[in-house]
């Protein structure tokens, strides 16, 4: 019975002391957590003071979701978040395509109602510059004519390879729109008429068709050995066939897998230039006129045969 008695007193003590340190140190310190099964310290059984405040704050945020709902928006905090880490996704550099750091430049031609402008990147590094042997178009900005142009690279320092978006306003109305990958059509292009209506949209993958059909030399698929252009299901544009040096073979245009136009053959080396056959083709697929050899050169680029009436 003293041992009962004894340990009853230590726990009155114990209580009433936990009692006025809580009344002490409650306007300073953290809220205990309630982690009972009932309110209060020990099971209810010794109140902190902060039932009621914290009462009343569960009862202003469940108002406030309510409100929140009838707004029509719920799940605030994670529809917040999901756009933060889109918006930090889609934050590409401005300055990059690619991973390859760019220029921009700005092109201008033209006058009156045929004024043309041009929004430009270029590729910022020279050593960045890969521009791929197999791709027959490669443009570059020329600033002399302040403006977008395709043809030879060679020997030509003035040069500033096109790369990353690319726009262009005729009178103030968008006329095509696209993206460059080193000099080569890359991505989606659209052209439109002077109404701002859709004329045309292709895919390219850095200068082919994207249903481009490819044969390859190497396993490691970097040696191209043909390339037959695909546009929406159907063999059209320009074929080439390659060396395994990389240097051209054979090109033209097709048109529905029928040869149209100029066609050219070449030897993979050659002292005086490297042509070896031009054919000509109908104009289009439903031309039947039969292929003529327009001209013939030896390795050494003396002509061998020559046609005499050679009209386009």
């Amino acid at each position: 019975m003293k041992i009962k008695f004894l340990i009853f007193c230590c726990l009155v003590v114990a209580v009433f002391s936990s009692y006025g340190q809580a009344q002490a140190v409650i306007s300073t310190k953290k809220p205990l957590t309630d982690t009972s099964a009932q309110k209060g310290f020990l099971g209810g059984r010794l109140s902190t003071g902060l039932e009621e405040q914290l009462e009343g704050a569960k009862k202003i945020k469940s108002e406030g979701k309510a409100i929140i709902e009838d707004l029509g928006i719920k799940n605030l905090g994670i529809k917040a978040s999901m756009l933060a880490r889109r918006a930090t996704k889609k934050a590409l550099p401005k300055d990059e395509y690619s991973g390859i750091k760019t220029e921009r430049r700005l092109g201008n031609y033209g006058s009156g109602t045929r004024n043309t402008q041009e929004e430009i990147n270029v590729v910022k590094y020279v050593e960045d510059e890969a521009v791929s042997p197999y791709v027959a178009e490669i443009w570059w900005f020329d600033p002399a004519q302040s403006r977008i142009v395709t043809g030879s690279l060679k020997d030509n320092k003035s040069a500033q390879i096109c790369h990353g978006p690319f726009r262009r306003v005729v009178n103030q109305n968008v006329t095509e729109q696209g993206y460059f990958y080193m000099g080569a059509k890359d991505g989606r292009w659209e052209t439109y008429g002077p109404d701002g209506e859709l004329l045309n949209k292709q895919y390219f993958h850095r200068g082919f068709p994207v249903e481009s059909r490819m044969s390859y030399f190497d396993n490691e698929q970097k040696k191209i050995k043909e390339l037959i252009p695909v546009v929406y299901g159907k063999v059209r544009g320009q074929y080439r066939a390659f060396y395994v040096s990389g240097n051209v073979k054979e090109e033209g245009m097709l048109d529905d897998s029928i040869r149209v136009g100029r066609w050219r053959e070449y030897y993979e080396f050659g002292t005086g230039g490297r042509l070896k056959k031009e054919w000509r083709y109908g104009k289009d697929k439903f031309d039947t006129q039969e292929p003529e050899l327009v001209q013939e050169r030896d390795a050494q680029g003396k002509i061998i045969y020559q046609l005499k009436t050679t009209l386009d």
